[in-house]
């Protein structure tokens, strides 16, 4: 089970919400919906440029929070955390050289409530602080779609090494995204594929222990085939077989529709989500000896969408799957270190 964060999301905006302000006074308040300013806006929607709100101290938890955020890269905060009322949103922007995470409390914690989880705030908050680290709030060319997706990529990526499922790293969006694209923000489909995206690549890199749930499928996709490497790239190992399991079908969880663990009589086994009975959703597949064969994702019983194919014999892809095999963009790892980045159309690259 992954270890969820310590500090609770709607104490830490509710707190904030009633904390004073800064009794310093010659501390300007910040106007920011100033002209000229970065806007992130989470939700896509309009924007108040009368809003002016006094600095507010975060209470000591928000900041907390980002730090948490921040670990899993390395990187320490050095932009200011503060809150704000009525702007019913989270957004990053710079003002005068200094880089702000402002944050309506009320907003924060009406979300939490809306989704019953603190996983949507802490996205959200890492969402913002991705603006920062990818330098979309310094380069003057104001609020646009694809910054809005690298952040949704960033936000994904963190929650996962924060524990978060592929689910949950996308609650957020699922609530408060726009089905339609404006000017600044992708639509939410385009955002929720971001936010995969980003949770997916952290997978292949850094593989939780978690239980999925889907059936697996016995096709495996072809080695790449190049007149270049066809020692490396289309050799068969021989395995010797294994014998056939007793213990077969579903052995835990639900195998119908949830999550679950499937064996099948050769041996191999999946472990994952399924619907209706097939493999749909997140799961991973496992030959014979428990190696890794598949990481990823699956549609109607198939390899689909982003996922990572370990071959016996060394060789790895690491890319986008379409009906059990490479199709898209991806990269076609040898055993022996070279590697192929390209298109791929019906497992093989196109050139």
């Amino acid at each position: 089970m992954p270890v969820r964060l310590a500090l609770s999301f709607p104490i830490l905006f509710l707190s904030a919400a009633i904390s004073s302000p800064l009794v310093a006074q010659n501390t300007a308040p910040i106007r920011p919906f100033a002209s000229g300013a970065f806007i992130c806006n989470y939700t896509g929607g309009p924007t108040n440029p009368d809003i002016i709100c006094s600095q507010k101290p975060s209470n000591g938890h928000a900041e907390k929070v980002v730090d948490r955020i921040l670990k899993p890269i390395g990187l320490i905060r050095n932009f200011k955390v503060v809150e704000c009322s009525n702007t019913d949103n989270c957004f990053a922007t710079v003002l005068k050289g200094q880089r702000f995470i402002v944050y309506d409390a009320a907003f924060m914690a009406g979300i939490e409530e809306q989704t019953e989880t603190d996983w949507s705030a802490i996205s959200i908050m890492a969402h913002e602080i991705g603006h920062h680290l990818q330098g979309h709030t310094i380069d003057g060319r104001g609020g646009q779609p694809i910054k809005e997706i690298e952040a949704d990529k960033f936000s994904g990526f963190v929650l996962h090494q924060l524990g978060a499922s592929l689910d949950e790293s996308a609650v957020a969006v699922r609530a408060l995204g726009d089905e339609h694209a404006t000017s600044t923000h992708p639509a939410k489909p385009a955002r929720i594929d971001a936010i995969r995206k980003g949770w997916l690549e952290a997978e292949a890199m850094y593989p939780k222990s978690r239980n999925y749930a889907k059936t697996p499928t016995a096709v495996a996709p072809k080695p790449v085939a190049m007149a270049s490497r066809p020692a490396v790239a289309t050799r068969t190992v021989v395995m010797p077989k294994a014998p056939v399991r007793s213990k077969t079908g579903c052995v835990s969880g639900d195998c119908q529709d949830g999550t679950g663990v499937f064996m099948y009589p050769t041996g191999e086994r999946y472990a994952g989500e399924f619907e209706e009975g097939d493999k749909h959703g997140e799961g991973v597949e496992y030959y014979t000896d428990g190696k890794v064969k598949y990481r990823g994702n699956f549609r109607d019983n198939l390899r689909s969408d982003y996922g990572v194919y370990y071959y016996r014999n060394g060789d790895k892809y690491m890319g986008w799957f379409q009906k059990n095999v490479p199709n898209g963009k991806g990269t076609y790892y040898f055993s022996d270190g070279d590697k192929i980045a390209a298109t791929f159309r019906n497992g093989q690259p196109v050139h």
